[in-house]
């Protein structure tokens, strides 16, 4: 045991932590090093193409891996071959849809290159739909290590074909390929997940009908979640210039650093841990209360630090075109902390086989969106559509804490102590930095300071 926390389970975050660090300094590389090469404008288009991407994506998801985590015949061949079947199958309409929708989404957007994107970006589906259930199999069995390479693989792969695809051209077919690239990756290693592993066209029935009995919440869940992820791409690539949402994307993507790694635990730690223990929810908190508050106090001490710091990060990294970047930066972590905290329970919630909760608290976060950032943006400018961005992380944190409440698994106080520490750890490194001379003091961290700083 360590701080109360099983030895095991101390050891999958060690594996987990170890390679997300190193997949998020591969990342943040081949971030740095693409933003030298291309102009904002090319990250502002292949946000719009990722976000219309992901929506097709997710717009049909019924949670083949989610299924094969959580179900107790997941590694059953004839249940993951029927779960891959039915993920092929997906992954050709996809790819069909996705060239039908080229021409009328490049018409929306106003974008006529996206006529001519979207159709090679539809290869994504086709190699995703192809990808091993192994990695499912992997992830129930809680091989975290194995999990870990791949992620590190995938990360090397990203980085090689990405900065190769922008050195040949410099505009957004580097990013374009980069990616149909990576994906091909993907489907070549996840077959060496599980050596030897062979997958056959099957659909039985009743695999299929457990599948989709799950995966109705999940599709639900899938159709929120995509909306409340990227309702601000979509929103902002309608209301600014693309070289403006080249610049949100990249303070975004830096924001989003802590909160994927949290995510990740959660994912690959959590989730599976749940599923397998098969605990009522008052002795499950029990056994999870230590594990999630050592795992949070972390990640609020690096996210305090880095909103601190934010600023710093994108001066030393970034040249002159994307330094509105720091100013969007700070509003952006304070969201990201409470996404980090909804992201725990919505693992533990799916695994106790509740996915109607979290498509719930998205629900409520989506609506705050949809409400409230277009009136902040005519109302106000651009940084206070940012600020309801942020605050819809809080809406579907109380959401969820509601929900999770009707479970017994209440986090409150444990919540409210590491909100405490987040904000204070980020006052007193922004006073730290500040003595030293690295950075202006906290008070240009308060909300009118920052909201009253741009006006993209």
């Amino acid at each position: 045991m360590f701080l109360g926390v099983p030895k095991s389970l101390v050891q999958r975050l060690g594996w987990t932590t170890a390679s997300y660090g190193f997949a998020q300094l591969l990342r943040l590389v081949n971030n740095v090093i693409l933003a030298r090469l291309l102009a904002p404008p090319i990250f502002g288009l292949m946000a719009v193409v990722t976000a219309v991407r992901t929506g097709v994506e997710l717009l049909s998801d019924v949670g083949i891996l989610q299924n094969i985590i959580s179900n107790p015949k997941g590694d059953d061949p004839l249940f993951y071959d029927t779960a891959w079947t039915l993920q092929v199958l997906r992954g050709l309409a996809l790819a069909s849809f996705s060239i039908l929708l080229a021409v009328p989404i490049s018409r929306f957007f106003n974008y006529p290159e996206l006529a001519t994107i979207m159709p090679v970006a539809s290869l994504f589906f086709i190699f995703t739909g192809f990808d091993s259930t192994s990695r499912g199999v992997v992830q129930k069995q809680l091989q975290i290590a194995r999990v870990s390479m791949f992620q590190i693989a995938l990360g090397v792969i990203t980085l090689v074909a990405n900065v190769s695809a922008a050195l040949i051209t410099q505009t957004v077919w580097a990013l374009v390929v980069g990616s149909v690239a990576t994906s091909a990756a993907t489907l070549i290693i996840s077959f060496l997940f599980i050596p030897g592993t062979r997958h056959r066209f099957i659909i039985d029935p009743d695999c299929a009908r457990q599948l989709m009995k799950f995966g109705k919440w999940v599709f639900f869940s899938s159709i929120v979640y995509f909306f409340a992820m990227n309702f601000d791409r979509l929103y902002f690539a309608k209301q600014i210039s693309l070289s403006q949402l080249g610049v949100y994307g990249i303070a975004r993507g830096l924001a989003d650093m802590v909160s994927l790694f949290v995510q990740r635990c959660s994912s690959f730690v959590l989730y599976p841990t749940v599923a397998a223990a098969g605990l009522a929810p008052v002795e499950l908190r029990k056994r999870m209360l230590h594990g999630r508050r050592t795992l949070l106090f972390a990640a609020a001490v690096a996210m305090g630090s880095f909103l601190a710091l934010s600023g710093l990060i994108v001066r030393l990294l970034y040249d002159a075109r994307y330094s509105e970047a720091a100013l969007v930066l700070p509003i952006l972590c304070a969201g990201v902390w409470f996404n980090i905290l909804s992201s725990t329970n919505d693992a533990i919630l799916m695994g106790l086989s509740r996915p109607a909760y979290p498509a719930i608290s998205n629900a409520a976060k989506l609506l705050t969106y949809v409400v409230g950032v277009p009136l902040a943006f005519y109302s106000y400018g651009f940084m206070a559509a940012v600020a309801v961005i942020a605050m819809g992380e809080l809406v579907k944190y109380v959401a969820l804490w509601m929900l999770s409440h009707k479970e017994h698994l209440r986090f409150g106080r444990d919540d409210l102590v590491l909100t405490i520490v987040f904000f204070l750890t980020a006052f007193l490194m922004r006073e730290l930095t500040h003595a030293l001379g690295w950075t202006a003091s906290a008070r240009q961290l308060h909300p009118h300071a920052l909201l009253g700083s741009i006006h993209l």
